[in-house]
Formats: C-alpha cells, sequence, structure tokens
C-alpha cells in the first residue's frame, strides 16, 4: 500500500502511482550518475519553496512496507506535498505498452526484467533542468556537478543539510562576475542570467512546455538563447521525461546504445536515431534504461537468450 506520512502532522494519504513501479531501483540510477565521492542516503531529499518557504521532503521505503513514506519539514499542505513528489518520481509513467514492446527483442527483455519498475526521477522544476542542460554542455557530469553544487551553495536558500535550488528572480538579480565565480564561463553565465531574467519578467514561462507536444517544446526551447538540439532534447529527455525523445548527440548515448545494439562500437547521431527507430514511442525511454544498466554495472545472463 502506498502511503504518505508526515512527521509534522503524522497523517496518511496516498499517491498515485501507475504500477510497476521500484523506487528504490529508480533512486539507484538517478545516484549512479552522480560522482562517486557524494556519500549516498537511503531515500530521496528534496529541498524546494511552497507558498514562499523553504520545505525539505524525504521519500522513502521502510522494510515493514512495500510502499513509499514522505516526511515534510516544515508542516506543508499534503496535496501540495503529493504533486510535488508524484511529479519528481514520475508516477503517472505506465511502463506496461514499454514493455510489451521491446519484449520482441531477447536481450531488451532481459534488460527490463532486471530493470523492472525503473523509471526516470525529474528535477523539482523546469528552471532548475534548465540550468543543469547549461551547465552541462561541453563539460564532464563530475565537472558539471560540482559547479552546480557551488552554484546552489552561493545563490539557493539554505535548510537543514541542503540548499532550495535558486530562484529566478534571485539570478535576474545577480552581477554576471557572481554567477562566474561559481565557476561558469562568461557565456555560461549570460545564458543562465538571460533565462532568469526573462522568467522573472514574466516573458517566458518554462511550466508551458509541459503542454506541448514533443516538437514544439523542442523548438520552444531552441529559440531561447544558448540552447541548441543536445540542450532542448536532453531537457525534454530528464526534466519532462518524455519517452521518446533522445539527445543522440551525446556521448555517452552514442556509446550505450553501439555497446548493447551496435557491436560494441560508438555509433553516429544518425546511427543512433536508426537504431531506436523500431521502438517509437519508447526510444528515450530505452535509450534511459540502457544508460542505467551500464550506470548499475548489471550484467546480462546469456544463457537465457
Amino acid at each position: 500500500m502506498l502511503r504518505k506520512q508526515s512527521k509534522s502532522d503524522n497523517k496518511k494519504t496516498g499517491l498515485n502511482i501507475v504500477e510497476p513501479y521500484a523506487f528504490a531501483l529508480s533512486l539507484r540510477a538517478v545516484k549512479s550518475f552522480q560522482p562517486a565521492n557524494i556519500a549516498p542516503n537511503a531515500g530521496l531529499q528534496l529541498a524546494t519553496m511552497i507558498e514562499g518557504i523553504p520545505i525539505v521532503i524525504e521519500v522513502s521505503t521502510t522494510p515493514k512496507t512495500s510502499g513509499i513514506v514522505m516526511s515534510a519539514r516544515p508542516k506543508a499542505e499534503s496535496s501540495q506535498i503529493s504533486r510535488i513528489v508524484e511529479w519528481v518520481l514520475f508516477t503517472e509513467l505506465d511502463l506496461k505498452p514499454f514493455y510489451r514492446l521491446v519484449s520482441r527483442d531477447a536481450k531488451l527483455r532481459l534488460l527490463t526484467g532486471k530493470l523492472h519498475g525503473l523509471k526516470p526521477i525529474r528535477p523539482v522544476s523546469l528552471f532548475e533542468m534548465a540550468v543543469i542542460a547549461i551547465t552541462e554542455q561541453q563539460i564532464s557530469l563530475a565537472a558539471a556537478y560540482r559547479l552546480r553544487s557551488r552554484f546552489v551553495e552561493r545563490f539557493g536558500i539554505p535548510i537543514e543539510k541542503l540548499w532550495v535550488f535558486p530562484e529566478p528572480e534571485i539570478l535576474a538579480r545577480a552581477p554576471l562576475s557572481d554567477l562566474k565565480s561559481c565557476g561558469l564561463s562568461q557565456q555560461k553565465a549570460q545564458y543562465i542570467h538571460d533565462l532568469a531574467s526573462k522568467i522573472d519578467h514574466g516573458t517566458i514561462d518554462l511550466d508551458i512546455l509541459k503542454t506541448l507536444d514533443d516538437d514544439k517544446a523542442r523548438e520552444t526551447i531552441m529559440n531561447l538563447r544558448g540552447f541548441g538540439r543536445w540542450s532542448a532534447d536532453y531537457i525534454l529527455a530528464r526534466g519532462l521525461a518524455r519517452p521518446d525523445c533522445v539527445p543522440v548527440d551525446d556521448l555517452g548515448i552514442r556509446s550505450v546504445v553501439g555497446e548493447y545494439m551496435g557491436n560494441g562500437q560508438r555509433l553516429s547521431p544518425i546511427e543512433v536515431t536508426e537504431k531506436l527507430e523500431p521502438f517509437r514511442p519508447y526510444r528515450g525511454l530505452l535509450a534511459f534504461y540502457l544508460l542505467a544498466n551500464h550506470r548499475l554495472n548489471l550484467k546480462f545472463d546469456t544463457n537465457k537468450l
């Protein structure tokens, strides 16, 4: 039974989760993309703002229940907490059609068997995701993670041992020199400042992307300063968790698709597109499964093929 438990008021309410869903596996997968020296914890901790108040939301499982336990500090409206957690955990995703589609391939059937119930985990906000995309342009994940840590600690709001991701209005008012002091290049600092300013002035609302189809959302993102095709597809795949979107120019994607579907060779973007074409409308979800399997270092039992 899925339930929510708040330490502040001890109320229990349900989450709307489409099964199958493996929270612990999904959390392991997302943490596998973090630097190895980051200390793990048993659950997911989210620092966010609700009605102008910093809140820490903890999501975990317990040995006594197969469901999910959530706690919020300080007290917040349960429906608001549920809305945030359901968005982050992508609870509405129905994996069953995806599993049926890939089951025609014996090796991929083993893959989804090992990763049964795995779903992407999204950032709390699309603004955070957009900043993530900017910081990860042309540098390693580890370097981008360290840069963002400095950035969030410099401009975010501290709560307990976490930081709420900086609000656009804070970054819009920050001098470029302060942004650069966190390790951002002049160009990336300008991209973030420009985006934050447009959001702050009301000329851009990133949440509108949630209502657009993939092509229109991609076009909208690419019209923003500093966002090319890779950044747009990355936001669609990770920030919106669109199951058919793949950043085919990404070196990691090209390597992992080649590893499992291209005789072990890194593929070109065109070759990645060709290999994934039979798996519409779940090409992005398949790429995510391949990446997660690679990061978790799980092995296939070829005797089952």
